[in-house]
């Protein structure tokens, strides 16, 4: 399938894997996923807040699996990292994701600080898919003995870190991964191994069967292509003998065991 994306700027041609109708491995869990619901590629998460922007004529195609849960597409499975680079990180994406440059990092960055205050001055923190460095930063500005930042898609912070960590953060981010598996392992290798990993990702809500692709976090064009459950992060993270706990439906941690810095975060 072709398309144009005129809604950002220049018109660049948008080629998709074009959907197959039979099912296809869950990319978590390997269980047939039967196709699910299609959107514009041009829906973005913004459409909550009122923003709309003019159909692209791509139809993307996602699966649900019926064993995790998991949602999600193989129409960006065939890109490279410049194709995500020119139709969706490029010099559009702060329309349809406007908190990702300051408020989000600043704020994040904030309730991890107060989170784990006591033991800052002798962490040192992984900020995986972090963007432009601020959260880094404001991390440093808390008190954290070191804070990196490891981004593949962002300018200055492409160099993969050499080392592990006992505190990887990563917000906003696997929900972009196009292959979990590879993502989840990626992550797993920068980490100690009595650290904590601890993420934000929005897992389906419990009306989620109600809700099917009006669901507003399912978003082509923020790059929202792979849509968790809280079973399917348990099984992701599984995978790589890691356990996983939700705070909420968008805050998680996954451990091997629960380390010292971070009991009382499982105590509260």
């Amino acid at each position: 399938m072709s398309a144009t994306d005129t809604s950002m700027g220049a018109a660049q041609a948008l080629s998709l894997r074009p959907a197959d109708p039979r099912p296809a491995p869950c990319k978590v869990c390997g269980a047939d996923a039967p196709l699910f619901g299609l959107t514009d590629f041009n829906r973005s998460c913004e459409e909550a807040r009122g923003k709309v922007l003019p159909l692209s004529g791509a139809a993307v195609y996602y699966r649900r699996c019926p064993q995790c849960s998991l949602v999600f597409t193989d129409a960006f499975d065939d890109w490279s990292m410049a194709d995500f680079e020119a139709h969706i990180y490029n010099d559009g994406y702060l329309a349809v994701d406007p908190d990702y440059v300051e408020t989000r990092p600043t704020n994040t960055a904030a309730v991890v600080a107060k989170t784990f205050a006591a033991a800052a001055d002798s962490l040192d923190v992984l900020d995986y898919g972090g963007g432009n460095g601020v959260m880094a930063a404001e991390l440093l500005r808390h008190g954290f003995r070191s804070a990196a930042t490891y981004d593949a898609f962002s300018q200055g912070f492409r160099e993969r870190p050499w080392r592990r960590f006992r505190l990887v953060t990563c917000f906003e981010t696997l929900e972009h991964m196009a292959d979990p598996v590879s993502g989840a392992a990626d992550i797993v290798d920068l980490l100690d191994e009595d650290g904590l990993f601890l993420f934000s990702t929005l897992a389906q809500p419990a009306n989620f069967n109600d809700l099917g692709m009006r669901w507003w976090y399912i978003g082509p064009r923020n790059g929202h292509i792979t849509l968790h459950s809280r079973l399917s992060l348990t099984r992701l993270f599984g995978r790589f003998g890691l356990n996983v706990a939700s705070f909420d439906d968008n805050i998680h941690v996954a451990y091997r065991t629960i380390p010292d810095f971070a009991r009382h975060v499982f105590k509260a």
